[in-house]
């Protein structure tokens, strides 16, 4: 019998040496954890020892007694067992694929830009994306930062479709619904939208709400109403549109307020939609709060996407400083935006979210 002992920083490279001078054949006779180098035992490594041995005739090997208990293998386990040995070579397969594939290689100067979009919190895929077409557009080793900043807003601007504010009709009232989460601003904004409107161009707007389950809801809308002299009526069923749509008839634009709900509450979802269905609004605006992290947005826009919104606006930019989910909720839904909000102020904290704006706003006001 050969005994050898070997000492390595970890047990893997300890057993690759046993195999590789020992062969496969070898027996672990004992590991154990001790400290190398260092002055007076100060500042000594730990390291793995294993006392390894070979060369061992079959007569010497202890012989092994049956298991009594032992179940044999049957024909379906000897099938499970080929299920398993198969998926571990197909996990084997994809380990070794992934491991071929290059990383994305970021030239030094473009590290600092990478960090900054990656800070924003935009997806990954979007900001391999964005670099990459760097690479390609300048060919050159020489990074005029200016020129990369300036070309980076331009691919922002071209992964977002144009802005889509509320479009009016002619011979019929724009009826604009609003959709989205609790609390994420909906009764604000539509609030500063009817300023904008009706002070600011003269058009003639009413405010409906739907949303009678919130407590105050109702009341902080009418309040809205009575300060900028419009009318507000409230809708407890379905079965009440026709007659509300009827007396706002001669309005050109009508703001529908709906309740707010958990992207789980399904029940909740379903009585929105059928309000909706009632209703038939010309369009139908997402509202998302920018505080919201992205996993979350993703749920809620796929929870509410039975109910067909075509617009997306974006509030409470004034909460973050992280601006990469609207990059990331536009390119997920394919939808357009439509509006920002960026405080409390009626009608001032609104504009049009146009994508100069946004990408400015995503790359943290350099242009």
């Amino acid at each position: 019998m050969r005994i050898k002992t070997y000492i390595a920083d970890n047990i893997q490279e300890a057993l690759y040496k046993v195999k590789s001078e020992l062969g496969r054949d070898a027996i672990i006779l004992q590991t154990r954890q001790i400290k190398k180098g260092g002055i007076l035992g100060l500042f000594s490594k730990p390291k793995v020892e294993v006392i390894a041995a070979c060369d061992v005739n079959r007569s010497e090997r202890p012989q092994l007694k049956p298991n009594p208990y032992a179940i044999p293998l049957r024909e379906n386990h000897q099938e499970k067992l080929e299920d398993i040995k198969n998926e571990i070579n197909e996990v084997k397969d994809l380990l070794k694929s992934l491991s071929a594939k290059p990383f994305l290689e970021i030239p030094p100067p473009l590290g600092e830009i990478y960090q900054k979009l990656t800070s924003m919190e935009i997806e990954k895929n979007l900001i391999d994306k964005m670099i990459e077409g760097i690479k390609q557009k300048v060919t050159s080793g020489d990074f005029d930062k200016s020129d990369v900043i300036t070309y980076l807003k331009n691919q922002i601007v071209s992964m977002i479709k144009p802005a889509e504010p509320i479009r009016f009709l002619e011979n019929e009232p724009s009826k604009i619904a609003f959709i989205g989460p609790t609390g994420v601003g909906k009764t604000t904004t539509i609030a500063k939208l009817a300023a904008m409107y009706s002070l600011n161009q003269g058009k003639k707007v009413a405010l409906v709400t739907a949303d009678t389950y919130r407590v105050g809801a109702v009341e902080q809308l009418k309040t809205y109403g009575d300060l900028l002299e419009i009318p507000v009526e409230v809708i407890f069923e379905p079965t009440e549109v026709p007659v509300v749509m009827k007396k706002l008839s001669d309005c050109e634009l009508i703001l529908i307020d709906t309740m707010g709900t958990s992207p789980r509450n399904k029940m909740q979802i379903k009585k929105i939609k059928s309000l909706i269905e009632t209703i038939k609004p010309t369009e139908i605006h997402m509202v998302i709060s920018v505080t919201t992290k992205t996993k979350d947005v993703y749920e809620i826009l796929e929870s509410y996407k039975e109910l067909n919104y075509q617009k997306l606006i974006f509030t409470k930019l004034d909460e973050t400083r992280s601006y990469g989910l609207i990059l990331n909720a536009i390119c997920s839904s394919n939808c357009s935006p439509s509006y920002l909000t960026i405080g409390q102020n009626v009608p001032d904290d609104i504009e049009v979210a146009s994508a100069a704006k946004i990408a400015d706003l995503v790359l943290g006001g350099s242009n």
